[in-house]
């Protein structure tokens, strides 16, 4: 039988839709589906981060091309003028939502004049499973796109993945100027006719984008965090955004670094009809930071990209610390439970060792009702005990069969330190391997030989080779990944390409000592019972993490620091998983063609 469906009619300010499904053939089963909706009232109507999981989780995959087309203009996020990346005219780019299985086509033009910066944009969290060079990570995968020049991304969503998305730029430190923005991968209606939407009891979901921010250029934060004279600690950021918004206190500005502020109101969080599922990501490029709804309660119910929590994971007012590129998805009960109309966010101070009197660690946005659900969540039968504070270092994931033995094991220490061959600058490593890649246009490591690798990078003491261990890949191969980090620091760290399970996350008792994994040592406890799934993990202070994930994914993929200043220091490495195909060397070789265009393109979205 064949699908049938009337499409979506858009009209004015508000539009209508019916879907018509008789859905049989692949999978084996039929659902009809009827189902209708009205656009939501203002604000929500006009809110780019109100999602619509409505118009995904009932149709079949198909194709969404896209065109962005990426410029830099003087904006004022806060109140404070500063240079920012645009996509198609937005900070923080567009919003993509798709369902799984879903296949992208996303043409990305390099607008920016002035300058010869390149760009490329990185899918986190997405698995990229046959479209390792299309991963976007400069030196690796792709050639940067220089300005006037066109990439096009070409990618297919896995069939089992959803979740919580974004993307952002992977070329210098651009991502600290605001090339970012969400994506949300919907999972579809399955067998038994249940939506995310029924499993948690929510009634509609918003994406927020929460991140510190710089009043100055990426580019000049990094050159004072490598200056000896900051005996390598991180610069603080001066504030703090909601998808893009903020409101700086221009009376905060420090007289030796002068800004062009204009006060601004604090922008209103909008919550809608009843239950909201809150995406949120950690878009910043140093600090973690905990959430808090005084007289409120929220549930989290997943982890970066669609890991489950426990069920019996409790209702909180303050959930944290969420590192960056991390995601967590919690529900928000209505107003017409609670009185909550403050939404608390603290800035973790860990990597805040200097004094920065511009910044107001710890903000508070409006949170704003409407047309709140007169239901009850008593009468729903799923109102528990409230607990003050979830962490979400020790939340646990869903029961789940990892009785897989590892394969392979691979140790990794990661440090940071002030570097001696470098002037005093800070410098990262995973194995006394950098990765710095000297030239953005040069032919990434999936088009070159791998004897010619190291040529392309710069390594913290050049006494000492670029090394790229290499692991043999198979559906049922599973590795063991430990990283030690001997530093005093704690380092988020996002493995592109995979998903992985968290069985074990240890630190000395005191925080002090350090007591690295030893697979050769008495055996370490593992979580194997219910461990979470992530792609970004916060290993903590002389700590180490063990991560089980399975070899399906053939390429070369990078692991690094997410904390930008340790990325851009040269904290990272490379893996490599299988050999690499031809096909899959040219179509990386050809990244650094690209093609010229007259002009860019105004953003278009088409579904094939």
């Amino acid at each position: 039988m064949a699908t049938v469906w009337k499409s979506i009619c858009v009209t004015g300010l508000a539009f209508w839709a019916i879907y018509y499904l008789i859905i049989s053939t692949d999978s084996g089963y039929a659902l009809t589906q009827s189902w209708s909706w009205q656009s939501p009232s203002s604000p929500e109507r006009s809110d780019p981060f109100a999602l619509r999981p409505e118009q995904h989780i009932f149709r079949r995959p198909h194709t969404i091309s896209l065109h962005w087309n990426i410029t830099r203009e003087a904006r004022r996020p806060d109140g404070v003028l500063k240079e920012t990346y645009l996509i198609n005219g937005q900070f923080p780019g567009p919003t993509v939502e798709a369902r799984s299985g879903d296949e992208l086509h996303i043409t990305v033009y390099n607008g920016i004049t002035g300058s010869n910066d390149g760009v490329a944009i990185h899918w986190h969290g997405i698995t990229m499973k046959g479209f390792n060079e299309m991963d976007g990570a400069v030196g690796i995968t792709q050639c940067a796109v220089g300005p006037g020049r066109t990439f096009i991304y070409k990618f297919q969503i896995d069939q089992q993945q959803h979740g919580t998305f974004w993307y952002h730029a992977h070329s210098a430190v651009q991502r600290a100027d605001g090339m970012y923005g969400g994506l949300v991968v919907h999972k579809p209606v399955g067998k038994q006719r249940k939506s995310d939407l029924s499993v948690h009891g929510y009634d509609s979901e918003k994406l927020l984008l929460i991140g510190d921010w710089y009043h100055r250029s990426a580019d000049r934060v990094l050159a004072e965090y490598k200056d000896f004279r900051s005996f390598a600690n991180e610069p603080v950021p001066d504030s703090l955004l909601i998808n893009g918004a903020g409101s700086y206190n221009c009376s905060n500005a420090r007289p030796g670094k002068p800004v062009d502020c204009m006060n601004t109101e604090t922008p209103v969080v909008h919550a809608h009809r009843g239950r909201v599922r809150l995406r949120i990501v950690n878009t910043g490029a140093s600090a973690g930071y905990s959430l808090q709804l005084a007289g409120a309660a929220m549930k989290l119910v997943t982890v970066d990209g669609g890991g489950f929590v426990s069920k019996r994971t409790p209702w909180t007012s303050t959930i944290g610390v969420l590192y960056p590129g991390e995601r967590m998805d919690v529900v928000l009960l209505p107003s017409g439970e609670q009185t909550a109309r403050v939404l608390k966010i603290a800035l973790d101070p860990e990597l805040m060792q200097l004094m920065n009197p511009a910044l107001t660690r710890m903000q508070e946005f409006p949170l704003k009702w409407t047309q709140p659900d007169s239901r009850s969540s008593r009468a729903r039968g799923d109102r528990r005990e409230l607990v003050d504070v979830v962490n979400l270092r020790d939340a646990q994931g869903v029961s789940t069969a990892l009785d897989k033995v590892a394969t392979d094991t691979a140790l990794l220490y990661t440090s940071l330190a002030i570097n001696s061959f470098k002037n005093n600058e800070p410098w990262g490593e995973l194995n006394h391997t950098s990765w710095m890649w000297k030239d953005p246009y040069a032919k990434p490591l999936l088009a070159i030989n791998a004897t010619a690798w190291q040529n392309g990078t710069e390594q913290a003491n050049p006494f000492r080779a670029f090394k790229v261990p290499q692991f043999e890949a198979g559906e049922e191969r599973w590795m063991d990944l430990v990283v030690n980090n001997v530093d005093d620091r704690g380092h988020p760290f996002h493995l592109h390409g995979y998903e992985f399970y968290v069985l074990a996350s240890r630190q000395d008792e005191l925080g002090r000592a350090y007591n690295p994994f030893d697979n050769h040592g008495a055996e370490i406890p593992v979580n194997v019972r219910n461990p979470l799934r992530k792609d970004t993990v916060y290993i903590k202070p002389r700590g180490y993490i063990v991560l089980r994930l399975r070899l399906d994914a053939p390429g070369l993929w990078l692991m690094h620091c997410h904390v930008l200043w340790h990325q851009a220091a040269g904290m990272g490495t490379v893996l490599q998983v299988g050999d690499i195909s031809e096909a899959t060397a040219r179509k990386a070789e050809d990244s650094c063609q690209g093609y010229e265009i007259i002009s860019g393109h105004e953003g278009d979205n088409e579904a094939v």
